[in-house]
């Protein structure tokens, strides 16, 4: 009897076991099995410690499937990695939802569920409405004349800097002689750029050094951030009481990073009283948001207008921080990264870049500074960028999204509360799609009469969840590529980390920073 007992319990452990191992919601895509606490986290890591997503590439091939599943912790997740069903989970409202509720996420926004990047339900929607209606205004995905005008006064400073060297000690950290320091030498252009938009400020150039200083510290605390999201901040993800390990597990780095950027902006928002608000010329983002939300806290409970105290929380001095950081975070860490690795793009690929600036020089030639009305008459040019990041794509899984009810992707079923990330690294590597992604070839965007053909890649993802600062930032990424290709030639500096596999990975993969060198080109 006792043996038969043994023997029953050893069978049910291993039905368990195997269970647990292997099982999954019913009609699932095949997937990758999991273990205790990290789930298939731990395997995706066994393959690729630094870069997990490329472990997801032989899963692909193993199970001869572009949708594959898995378990993140104890959180069933899909994975698509191909163009059609990336596009259908950017693009369906039952995907828009995202994993708000992590510990990790809101350490980062004062505890609370707030912003707008990992928010979502009536919460995201209104601040989002809100956001974008009045960032258009101030130039942030539209034409913009004002804008324009001070991101070329920004780019002749930006060229000053580099041509004629170093006015102040600062500066000689990021220019020397003949190289420069990427991506820093980028970090005040593309600071004052976003902050013109959210404080219709900018910081000057001074002999002193430290304002720009102070916007190179911004960037790094950005980058900081960002790179702490790199597998250990996974882990922090998928485990929170790892937090308590200081930065072991980069948490100190994530909240710190994430801080320098709240010090920033809760800086000015305390220098804006009563009277400055009422000023006209203080026409940016923070000003208005914080005259609505001084008008919405006046009207509630007033005789003409009811307002929920819903309404009214939902429009606060932290809520307007995060929506701030969530903005700023892009143009501080990822259009440095991905203008970085253009140029070194084009040091290890000089035929392009020679063509580049035959394109440049014939159309706009060396009077003056490209613009963005240029674009449209610069296709290799727009290319180049183009093919840049798709193979090199700076979010690999993008931002996970959260199925907000039960539904169909294909003929699989994904039931509510399911976790789907977007593999847009092997979706922009796939070679059904592409032919030879392996091969940086610009032409593929470009009709054999040189013409400009529709992108698709997914950068900046897609749907309602396309990154809101996609056309601000394809501008500045344009501006300052196309600028920098126009005045210099650039090289290789022996024993600094330049190679095209000298990167960080983190939220974004980012370029090692790194020395170049740089001459002048004579035209």
């Amino acid at each position: 009897m006792t043996i038969v007992l043994t023997a029953i319990i050893i069978v049910l452990c291993i039905y368990y076991i195997w269970n647990y191992l292997t099982g999954k919601p019913k009609n699932s895509p095949p997937g990758i099995i999991r273990l205790p606490i990290w789930g298939s986290y731990w395997l995706l890591l066994w393959g690729n410690y630094s870069y997990p997503h490329k472990t997801v590439d032989y899963y692909i091939k193993k199970y001869k499937s572009k949708i594959i599943s898995c378990y993140f912790g104890e959180v069933y997740t899909v994975i698509v990695n191909d163009y059609k069903s990336v596009k259908e989970v950017l693009t369906r409202k039952e995907f828009d939802g995202r994993l708000s509720d992590n510990p990790i996420f809101r350490a980062r926004s004062f505890g609370k569920k707030l912003g707008l990047f990992f928010n979502d339900d009536y919460e995201w929607q209104q601040q989002r409405r809100f956001a974008l209606h009045n960032l258009r205004n101030f130039g942030f995905g539209r034409r913009h004349e004002q804008l324009e005008s001070e991101l070329a006064e920004e780019l002749n400073i930006l060229l000053d800097t580099i041509k004629n060297g170093p006015i102040n000690e600062y500066e000689k950290k990021v220019v020397d002689k003949d190289r420069i320091y990427f991506p820093d030498i980028l970090s005040p252009i593309c600071a004052n750029f976003i902050w013109a938009v959210m404080a219709n400020k900018r910081f000057p150039r001074t002999e002193s050094g430290e304002e720009h200083e102070s916007l190179r510290e911004l960037c790094k605390g950005a980058r900081i951030f960002q790179k702490s999201g790199d597998t250990s901040g996974g882990a922090i993800a998928l485990t929170p009481w790892l937090r308590y390990f200081g930065n072991l597990f980069g948490y100190t780095g994530f909240i710190g990073g994430n801080q320098t950027l709240i010090d920033f902006v809760q800086t000015y928002i305390d220098q804006l009283d009563d009277e400055k608000l009422h000023d006209e010329t203080q026409n940016a983002f923070i000003p208005t948001y914080l005259r609505e939300m001084k008008k919405i806290h006046q009207n509630k409970n007033s005789n003409n207008q009811k307002i929920d105290d819903f309404d009214v929380n939902m429009y606060s001095t932290q809520q307007l921080v995060t929506i701030c950081i969530d903005f700023m975070f892009p143009a501080l860490s990822a259009v440095p990264a991905v203008v970085t690795n253009c140029i070194k793009f084009m040091i290890h690929y000089p035929e392009v870049m020679k063509r580049v600036q035959e394109e440049i020089d014939d159309v706009i030639g060396c009077e003056r500074l490209p613009t963005w009305d240029d674009r449209k008459n610069l296709p290799f040019t727009e290319a180049t960028i183009r093919e840049v990041m798709r193979i090199e794509t700076i979010t690999p899984l993008s931002v996970g999204h959260r199925c907000v009810e039960t539904t169909t992707l294909f003929n699989y079923t994904i039931p509510k509360e399911t976790l789907l990330l977007t593999n847009l690294s092997a979706m922009h590597n796939d070679p059904i799609f592409w032919g030879d992604p392996e091969n940086f070839r610009p032409e593929r965007f470009l009709t054999d009469d040189n013409k400009i053909v529709k992108d698709l890649t997914l950068p900046f993802g897609l749907g309602r969840r396309v990154c809101a600062g996609e056309t601000f930032a394809r501008f500045i990424i344009f501006e300052l590529f196309a600028t920098l290709v126009q005045n210099f030639n650039f090289e290789l500096i022996s024993g600094q980390p330049t190679s095209l596999d000298d990167k960080y990975p983190g939220l974004i993969v980012q370029p090692t920073d790194t020395w170049i060198k740089f001459k002048i080109r004579q035209q």
